[in-house]
């Protein structure tokens, strides 16, 4: 269970590490003032003003991106961050069809619509787009179910509350109320709408299948249609330096034994890993491109394919890189074709001259590499560092910025960490003019950045052979799996599988690690913390697996995990919890592009991404109260 989980980690870093963003320069121009005023009167009041606006907004300065988030009452994060509500959140609302529903929000004194989409999925967790998926939907197309996704922005909610007496709702029914809830700023709320035709004129993002184009508002980015990993360029629309192109290439290189070490082969996007998009579902708040990853060899296709998405928001690109059933079969492939592999991963960055880079483990007190075409002492430690940490940051020196949320379920020096002994594996960076390689468009390193890894985890190697033997293709979610592996701990199933565990803890606790039964359980929750489950809110599953970890383990160093998966159905029932609601889980890796990280700093827009709004649907509407429940 452990291993398993750590090495899947590994391999979605493989297909989810960054892409490129900027920092906070000056921008002095800026529009004139009563023009300006004209439009922050406007965006108040619609969303939508942004992209009509935008063109003509394309030279504002920097204290005029200020001011629009202060009118606005967000900060950098909350401003573009995007809200998503499960259907069983809104479970009275069920049944009814997707083309009935809307949201609307109370802007400057009225009742408008705002950007809203609802995406469906298939039993796997992956975007619902009619005839490209490879198993069926979850819940009946067309209809709001349990698990479709209600995807708004934070920002277009409302401040003030609906009044039937001031608010009229010329068709349609108000079905629910809902408050968002941040931090570091005053409530909104949005309203659940049903027959209702009007629809925000909005469209944060776009994409052209045919031209292998996505834009936003606020970038634009252009590709090769037949191979996603062949970027040709991205450039901010906004500022002085709109349409400057600052990508060079995305590089994967691995190299490896097939069956056995001695035949060697080469694998790399240039001509043998591609991801060839397939398929999008285009809303008013996010793209999902749906993306068939395929290797090729002796320029002929080789049976493992695999399908993944990709979300594009206005300023974020998440790739919500799943964990279902089917997820062990295919590392499964992998492992049994693959010897002693090398794996490079690297972006190459272009026209970043000032930037500065920083990630989780060796920002300190808050020290940055330069990127001025030479290595700096700071930036040869980057170099060497295993992992990232919880985030990576990158200011441009352009007036944007790139900051990654790593989900990847491997805290460094953590648990799953520790599972994977016989992998080495560190951070690449390169700040040199004269390092070129023949991937590149654009010569010189400047910068260079990915991570490289040898070797297979020799643990999880022995923990995928150890798994019990189950009918998994059967089962509709990891809950239903999580029923089947209990009922199998009757029979001995995870006899080999707890050795093989058991003596690895072992072998921590005697260089001083994990030496309590509560600190295994706090390193396997913090692991599985970084990752999403959906079906259970996060905190109530981690605490079932916490508790059940406790209930069920005498020692460290003699875990049964088929009594940790009884415990946790047990608990699971004693709390009216339906544990085979749990269907899948996913981990997030999120790239974000704020205009500024804000005066906290790097890890405060950490805080903030771990901390971000919440949504609590509060019932049917009524007449406001003076104060907020």
């Amino acid at each position: 269970m452990i291993g398993r989980q750590a090495w899947i980690g590994l391999i979605a870093l493989f297909f989810t590490l960054p892409s490129p963003s900027q920092a906070r320069e000056i921008w002095t121009d800026g529009v004139p003032d009563a023009y300006f005023q004209h439009f922050l009167d406007f965006y108040k009041a619609d969303p939508s003003a942004l992209g009509r606006w935008v063109n003509s907004m394309s030279k504002i300065s920097t204290a005029q991106l200020d001011a629009t988030l202060e009118a606005l009452d967000t900060t950098q994060f909350t401003y573009l961050y995007p809200m998503e509500i499960k259907g069983f959140e809104l479970s009275s609302h069920n049944g009814i069809a997707v083309d009935e529903l809307s949201l609307m929000a109370v802007r400057e004194g009225k009742l408008i619509p705002i950007p809203f989409q609802i995406d469906e999925y298939d039993k796997t967790g992956l975007i619902w787009i009619e005839g490209e998926n490879d198993n069926p939907p979850e819940g009946k197309p067309g209809i709001f179910d349990d698990f479709d996704e209600l995807a708004f922005m934070f920002r277009d909610g409302g401040w003030e509350r609906y009044n039937p007496e001031q608010h009229p709702l010329e068709q349609g029914t108000l079905l629910e109320e809902i408050r968002l809830d941040s931090p570091r700023n005053q409530p909104r709320y949005i309203y659940l709408v049903r027959n209702n035709p009007e629809r925000s004129r909005a469209d944060y993002v776009q994409v052209d299948l045919e031209k292998g184009e996505i834009s936003s508002t606020l970038m634009k980015l252009n590709y090769d249609p037949e191979d996603f990993t062949q970027i040709e360029s991205m450039a901010p629309r906004l500022g002085p330096h709109a349409n400057k192109n600052v990508f060079d290439n995305i590089y994967v290189n691995i190299s490896t034994g097939i069956l056995n070490q001695k035949l060697r082969v080469d694998l790399d996007t240039r001509k043998n890993i591609k991801a060839i998009p397939i398929a999008v579902k285009d809303g008013a708040v996010r793209a999902s491109l749906l993306v068939k990853a395929r290797i090729w060899y002796a320029y002929l296709p080789t049976f493992f394919s695999q399908k993944f998405q990709i979300d594009f928001y206005e300023q974020s690109v998440t790739i919500p890189s799943r964990f279902a059933i089917g997820s062990v079969k295919v590392l499964k492939f992998f492992l049994l074709f693959l010897r002693e592999p090398r794996i490079h991963f690297a972006i190459d960055f272009h026209n970043l001259d000032g930037a500065r880079l920083s990630f989780d483990q060796v920002y300190g007190d808050g020290q940055y590499g330069l990127v001025d075409g030479k290595m700096s002492a700071f930036e040869t430690t980057m170099n060497a560092t295993r992992l990232p940490g919880d985030w990576l940051h990158m200011d441009s020196n352009q007036g944007w910025e790139m900051f990654f949320s790593n989900h990847m379920p491997v805290v460094p020096n953590g648990l799953f960490d520790a599972f994977l002994n016989g992998v080495t594996m560190n951070m690449f960076y390169e700040d040199d003019t004269e390092s070129t390689t023949d991937y590149e468009r654009y010569p010189g390193a400047t910068p260079r950045l990915g991570f490289q890894s040898e070797g297979l985890p020799r643990t999880v190697i022995d923990l995928l052979g150890a798994i019990p033997k189950l009918d998994y293709m059967n089962m509709d979610s990891l809950g239903e799996a999580i029923q089947a592996l209990a009922e199998a701990e009757e029979k001995g199933a995870f006899e080999k599988y707890d050795k093989i565990v058991n003596a690895r803890i072992r072998e921590l606790n005697e260089e001083g690690r994990f030496t309590t039964v509560a600190a295994v359980a706090d390193g396997f929750v913090a692991d599985l913390d970084r990752m999403n489950f959906s079906g259970i809110p996060r905190d109530t599953f981690n605490g079932l697996v916490r508790q059940s970890i406790l209930d069920s383990t005498i020692a460290p160093d003699q875990i049964h995990h088929g009594k940790v998966l009884q415990r946790m159905v047990a608990l699971a029932n004693q709390q009216g919890i339906d544990i085979t609601r749990l269907r899948y889980a996913t981990m997030d890796n999120t790239l974000w592009f704020p205009a500024w990280v804000g005066e906290g700093g790097a890890s405060d827009f950490h805080w903030q991404v771990s901390h971000a709004p919440s949504a609590k649907p509060l019932g049917a509407v009524r007449a406001p109260s003076a104060t907020a429940p």
